[in-house]
């Protein structure tokens, strides 16, 4: 996946959780990580698959989008088009 097309993608997931609140949570399962919003704590929280976690406010939300498996990118975009 090239660079442009890689960013495209990470903006579209942020935006869907942040903008058009599509999601409350969503597992990538090639990743296997959850992001997870928070109503109580206004953040996000990331379940990572070594059993930890971090949180983070929306505005920060894509750099832990960008670190995702390319797959889990692609395939988010085809089940949400």
């Amino acid at each position: 996946m090239n660079k442009h097309k890689r960013e495209k993608i990470v903006n579209e997931i942020v935006d869907d959780f942040n903008e058009h609140q599509v999601h409350d949570s969503y597992w990538f399962e090639h990743s296997k990580t959850q992001i997870e919003w928070s109503p109580h704590q206004e953040a996000y929280l990331i379940l990572f698959k070594d059993k930890t976690w971090d949180s983070c406010e929306p505005r920060h939300l894509y750099m832990y989008v960008e670190d995702l498996h390319a797959k889990d990118l692609m395939e988010y975009q085809e089940e949400n088009k």
